[in-house]
C-alpha cells in the first residue's frame, strides 16, 4: 500500500486533490490495513466488493487474500489512477460508479450468490450506504465498514442510552453489528476531524425479531424516535400512520406492560415489535 510520502507523490502524479465534499480520506497506515485483513478473516475463495477503493490501499492487499475483488470508486479521476495502479492484478475489477446508483445485479452477475462487502465510507453518506447494503442483503453475506466512531457507537448501542436510536434498531433488526477495531484519525490523509471504527454487520438470514409487517414496525420506530424529548405516548400520537386516540393508545401500551410516559430510547426491539403488532394485529 501507499505510505504518506508515496500517497502524496501519487496524488501529484495524477493531479488529484482530495475532495472534502466527497469525504476523501486515504488510508496510509500499513498496520491498520493488516489489522483489517486479520479481523475480517477472509478466505481464498471469497468474492469481495470494496466500496470507495480510493487509490487501492486496501484493494491490493485484498487481492492477495481472496479470489476476486470488485473495486467501486465514484471519483473518475481517482478511478483512472486506480486502474493504472492495479495493473497486474488479474483478480481485481474496477467499477467507476456511485455505489448508491450501481446496478448490483449486473455487477455481481458472474459472482457467487452472496459476496462480502468492505468499505471506508464517507461520513456524509454513511447511513445511505449501510441502508442500501442491508436492503440488498440477498447479495451480501457480511459487511465490513469503516465509519465515524460516533456512528459505530450508535449502530451498536442498546436501549437506555443517548446513542440508541432508529439507526440502532434498523441495523440490529437485520444484522448483528459489532465493532472490530478503533482507528485513529492519524491513519488517514487528509486527516479527518474524528476517529473511526471498523465495524462488522453480520447479516441475518431473517430479522432478529418477528413482526407482522416490517414497514409498520419501522413506522412505530420512526415515530418513537422522531421527537426524542417527548414521551413514547406523545411521540406515537404524532405519527400519521397510527390511527388511535390518546386514551386508546395509552391503554394499549399499558396492556403490553410498557409505561406510556417513558421515552422511545428505553424500548428494546421486541417491545417495538409488540407495539407494532398490537396496533396492526
Amino acid at each position: 500500500m501507499l505510505d504518506l510520502p508515496e500517497l502524496k507523490s501519487t496524488l501529484k502524479k495524477y493531479g488529484i486533490t482530495p475532495k472534502k465534499f466527497l469525504g476523501q480520506n486515504f488510508l496510509v497506515d500499513r498496520d491498520v490495513v493488516e489489522d483489517i485483513i486479520t479481523v475480517c478473516g477472509f478466505k481464498n475463495l471469497d468474492w469481495v466488493m470494496e466500496i470507495g477503493a480510493g487509490l487501492g490501499a486496501l484493494t491490493r492487499r485484498l487481492a492477495r487474500e481472496v479470489k476476486h475483488v470488485i473495486a467501486i470508486e465514484k471519483d473518475r479521476g481517482v478511478c483512472l489512477a486506480l486502474n493504472d495502479i492495479l495493473k497486474g492484478f488479474g483478480n481485481v475489477r474496477t467499477v467507476c460508479d456511485d455505489f448508491l446508483e450501481l446496478d448490483l445485479g449486473s455487477v455481481l452477475v458472474e459472482g457467487p450468490s452472496k459476496v462480502k462487502a468492505i468499505g471506508n465510507l464517507p461520513y456524509y453518506i454513511t447511513t445511505p450506504i449501510i441502508e442500501r447494503l442491508i436492503e440488498n442483503r440477498n447479495n451480501f453475506e457480511t459487511v465490513f465498514v469503516m465509519v465515524q466512531k460516533e456512528v459505530a457507537e450508535r449502530i451498536c448501542a442498546g436501549p437506555g442510552g443517548k446513542d440508541y436510536g432508529s439507526l440502532s434498531v434498523y441495523a440490529q433488526f437485520y444484522s448483528r453489528p459489532r465493532i472490530l477495531l478503533e482507528i485513529n484519525r492519524h491513519s488517514f490523509y487528509p486527516q479527518p476531524e474524528v476517529d473511526s471504527s471498523f465495524l462488522e454487520l453480520d447479516l441475518l438470514p431473517r430479522p432478529s425479531v418477528k413482526v407482522n409487517d416490517e414497514s409498520r414496525f419501522f413506522a412505530v420506530v420512526k415515530a418513537g424516535f422522531g421527537q426524542r424529548r417527548k414521551t413514547l405516548l406523545n411521540s406515537l400520537l404524532s405519527s400519521e400512520a397510527i390511527d388511535l386516540d390518546k386514551p386508546a393508545l395509552s391503554a394499549l401500551l399499558m396492556r403490553l406492560g410498557i409505561d406510556p410516559g417513558i421515552r422511545a430510547e428505553r424500548l428494546s426491539l421486541p417491545q417495538f415489535a409488540a407495539i407494532s403488532d398490537a396496533i396492526w394485529p
